[in-house]
């Protein structure tokens, strides 16, 4: 007979045998889908959870839920707002120019500068870790900088360019809490769950969970750019850190918010928050700066608060996130 020691130290060995020790006590996926697993939660996106997913378009109706790429969202402090830059125009040709015409027709050109989580996005997993680990025990070191092999050369967020498509779930606790949120509340465990008995709504394995503050609306119902970098700058609204095992037993694959850092800002000092829990422990990706208030009116009008959602990033090898226009079908 092993005794309870003696189990407990041949999982400890057979974690160390994939390379993956997770720091004891905490709830994380380590080792669970393999040691040389880079998609984290996105692997309970099974072809079944799909499927059963797609069932849900019923009415054919269509929700973006992203922001506008541009200079006046909401980013947060210390990265650039978008920049979009015109190198031809009409106006070139009007002048004399010839721009890129090829014969008879003319070409207007543009590019585009920006964080790749300047506007809406995921984080993914190679974003955010503590220690000197990232997610499945990744070495910190495998962020690089040099210019043809840098980025995440483990975690990147091409990993999941097909992926992150699935049953879409709205918990729309600002609806529940009749319609405002403190600045710098917590939303708690509890208030999630009964913002879901209230919908009528239940969690599957797989789900990407979308929480409703009205933090973005906010920002753009302030006019004065003093005001809205006033607005970015103080307490916001966010989840708190005892969704953690929540999140966890229902076997979420992605969270995201309509706010700039999904969890309540500031943390709770020493707090690796929930980026640490989530991104660097469970493998589970997190969405910020969503649009969600169409979306929103649809689930409270017809009382559905779940949609097949694509939400897949964009294909940037090496990339720790990625902008992205989600959309909710219904």
């Amino acid at each position: 007979m092993r005794t309870l020691g003696g189990v407990i130290l041949g999982l400890g060995l057979a974690l160390v045998a994939t390379g993956a020790v997770a720091e004891p006590g905490k709830l994380h996926n380590w080792g669970r889908w393999g040691a040389g697993d880079e998609r984290g939660a996105a692997n309970l996106l099974t072809p079944e959870a799909l499927v059963h997913a797609a069932g849900l378009i019923q009415k054919g109706k269509t929700f973006s839920l992203a922001i506008p790429i541009d200079m006046n969202g909401p980013v947060f402090p210390g990265r650039l707002n978008p920049h979009h830059t015109m190198t031809v125009t009409g106006a070139d040709y009007h002048s004399g120019g010839d721009g890129l015409s090829i014969g008879r027709l003319k070409f207007a050109d543009d590019y585009i500068y920006m964080a790749l989580q300047g506007s809406t996005q995921w984080d993914g997993l190679s974003h955010g870790w503590y220690d000197d680990e990232l997610y499945n025990g990744v070495p910190e070191s495998a962020i690089r900088s040099a210019p043809m092999a840098g980025g995440a050369t483990k975690l990147g967020i091409e990993n999941v360019k097909d992926s992150l498509v699935g049953r879409g779930v709205l918990v729309d606790v600002l609806r529940h809490k009749g319609g405002t949120l403190a600045p710098g509340v917590a939303i708690t465990r509890a208030d999630v769950e009964a913002a879901l008995a209230a919908q009528g709504t239940e969690i599957r394995p797989g789900d990407i969970v979308v929480f409703r503050t009205g933090w973005v609306p906010g920002f753009y119902a302030l006019a004065d750019p003093v005001e809205r970098t006033r607005y970015l700058l103080a307490p916001q609204t966010g989840l708190d850190e005892d969704l953690a095992p929540w999140i966890h037993e229902k076997k979420i694959t992605a969270v995201a918010a309509d706010n700039v850092g999904l969890e309540v800002f500031p943390p709770p000092e020493g707090s690796v928050g929930l980026h640490g829990a989530l991104l660097r422990d469970q493998g589970v990706y997190i969405g910020e700066i969503w649009w969600l208030e169409e979306l929103a009116a649809d689930c409270a009008e017809d009382g559905r608060y779940e949609f097949f959602l694509a939400a897949q990033p964009l294909h940037i090898p090496g990339a720790v996130g990625s902008p992205l226009n989600p959309l909710a079908i219904k």
